[in-house]
């Protein structure tokens, strides 16, 4: 395809109002080039906010009388304007803990992730928890044969250790760890999770998949009130720098939620925050307490907090064999020839759940991240559209990257959102799809799925990934080519979309799925002022330059929370 896409022609929108505003606006942006991603994606030059508000759109002739002796004119000197991204799954809470207040790294050679371990092993008293990650398997290539337990054992025989890989799916602890966990050799696996084993010996290597990490994650020493707090506000604060104004907690607990509270309770929530509360969720303290969240859920609300939203883990992911596909896997040495993964909840139960939930008022986010996943989360929507009727609400499937041809068109027909993250959807390291999969199935299809009718939309995930930045994903959607280095390879080139419809995805599309499509996502009058001022135009530069885009302002409700022109 072009990677070029050229600037259509300024069409210009003007308030519904046939004479100009008989007050004064509060603030007139002018000189501008105005990206609205209206229905017909419409280009203006000008536009005029009151009380948080957009009140007009059209020329700069147009709006003057839009300006009085207290209204506030920024000239955008020919700039960019567009919408405000709506992020639908990330993880800031845990991002912040990560990176504040655990020993945080993402090393892709051993001796640098062991140089990093020990320089935080440094800091620690004998006895005390070692926190942190992001490693990945490549790590214990040439390991000389060490079960990765031994590998920290060496470094950590005073402490025990717990460190989260890249995914966030999977543990890597040490003896010491797995002895305070009481898991031996013969401890079964939990249900949703797996004690990596020895293939020869059956004994425990020192890594968890999924739910065998999750339940262990619960027992570590929990962190106070006032550091949760300020982690997710270190959080929220590099987040918001790319230009991100709404944002989607995708696994929401008591604790997060806390956090929260006193942030908004400080008014020290500068973008739009929505939260997806757990639902038997090994990531919960224990179910009563995610029933009981959910029960006073109201209490957290604010006109910066959403709380109506839930989220469901169906399955684990593709690279460790856990995703629930329909047909096997490739043939592994650990999985055999026919192993097909599993589900975390039976779907008869799954689906009793999803009724209920939507029942409360509550869209649910459900992770299922291969083809059989998939299809019984859609059943499972399926049973409470027959059960509820229409109640309006937009569930999502998370991560669906692996769709089986015969449930595409089933998004669109139950009103259920396809959420795609952009930063796995180009050829990268450790990513070996066809090595798991074989080369007939295919994951990410989004512009199939933008054809069918279904709202996509766009998740990032941090910190699974390792960073907020929503610019590389959009071009990266248009190029399906890694937008970190400008290679040439790409990983399924047929379903990328134009550049036109990777923002529509980030912006109203999301703003939709985050129950705000009425008032947010776009720039028309009447709705809220959330929007960016580029650095460039990202219609007349070429698609590879996209992903470095920078955010000179962003703008939430009128108020500008980054300026840097």
């Amino acid at each position: 395809m072009n990677n070029r896409i050229f600037l259509p022609l300024l069409v210009l929108t003007i308030s519904a109002c046939t004479q100009p505003s008989q007050h004064p606006a509060d603030a007139v942006y002018t000189n501008a080039r105005i990206y609205t991603v209206d229905s017909n994606n419409s280009w203006a030059e000008a536009m005029a906010v009151t009380d948080g508000k957009i009140i007009a759109l059209g020329t700069a002739d147009n709006l003057a009388d839009y300006t009085g002796e207290m209204t506030t004119v920024h000239d955008l000197k020919g700039r960019m304007v567009m919408p405000g991204i709506h992020d639908t799954h990330i993880h800031p809470s845990d991002a912040g803990i990560q990176k504040q207040l655990q020993c945080s790294f993402l090393e892709y050679q051993l001796d640098a992730a062991l140089a990093a371990i020990e320089g935080c092993l440094s800091e620690l008293e004998d006895g005390e928890w070692l926190r942190g990650g992001q490693w990945n398997d490549g790590l214990f290539i040439g390991a000389e044969g060490k079960m990765p337990k031994h590998i920290l054992d060496e470094i950590a025989p005073n402490n025990p250790v717990f460190l989260m890989d890249w995914t966030v799916h999977n543990g890597w602890v040490n003896s010491a760890a797995l002895e305070l966990f009481g898991i031996d050799d013969d401890t079964p696996d939990p249900v949703g999770g797996v004690i990596v084993r020895d293939l020869e010996t059956g004994e425990a290597t020192g890594i968890l998949y999924d739910n065998a990490a999750y339940n262990q994650r619960n027992n570590l020493p929990a962190y106070d009130l006032e550091d949760r707090a300020a982690a997710l506000s270190w959080s929220i604060n590099e987040i918001m720098q790319y230009g991100v104004t709404t944002i989607k907690e995708a696994l929401v607990t008591t604790a997060n939620m806390e956090a929260y509270a006193q942030l908004d309770a400080n008014d020290a929530l500068p973008i739009n925050i929505k939260t997806s509360l757990t639902w038997k969720s090994a990531w919960a303290k224990t179910h009563d307490d995610e029933i009981a969240l959910i029960d006073s859920r109201d209490k957290f609300a604010s006109d910066r907090i959403d709380v109506n939203f839930a989220k469901i883990m169906l399955d684990g992911i593709p690279p460790t064999y856990t995703g629930a596909t329909l047909e096997p896997y490739e043939p592994s040495e650990a999985f055999g020839d026919n192993w097909r993964g599993k589900l975390m909840h039976d779907p008869e139960e799954l689906a009793a759940d999803v009724v209920a939930l939507d029942a409360k008022g509550l869209t649910v986010k459900i992770h299922a991240t291969a083809d059989r996943s998939v299809r019984v989360a859609l059943d499972a929507i399926e049973a409470a559209r027959k059960a509820n009727g229409d109640s309006g609400l937009i569930h999502e499937v998370s991560h669906a990257e692996l769709i089986h041809p015969d449930d595409v068109p089933r998004f669109a027909e139950l009103n259920v959102a396809a959420e795609m993250c952009p930063i796995l959807w180009y050829p990268m390291l450790g990513l070996d799809w066809e090595a798991w999969l074989g080369p007939d199935r295919k994951v990410w299809p989004v512009k199939r799925m933008v054809d069918s009718g279904a709202l996509v939309i766009y998740g990032s995930d941090w910190a699974v990934v390792p960073t907020p930045n929503p610019w590389p994903g959009i071009e990266s959607m248009v190029t399906r080519a890694d937008p970190y280095n400008d290679g040439e390879e790409t990983y399924w080139p047929e379903q990328a979309v134009d550049l036109e419809t990777a923002i529509q995805i980030f912006t109203v599309n999301s703003a939709i799925a985050n129950k705000v499509g009425d008032t947010s996502g776009s720039l028309e009058v009447g709705k809220d002022a959330d929007f960016l001022v580029l650095d460039r135009n990202i219609f007349e530069v070429p698609i590879t330059d996209v992903g470095e885009t920078v955010v000179l302002m962003s703008v939430v409700g009128g108020q500008a929370i980054i300026n840097k022109l």
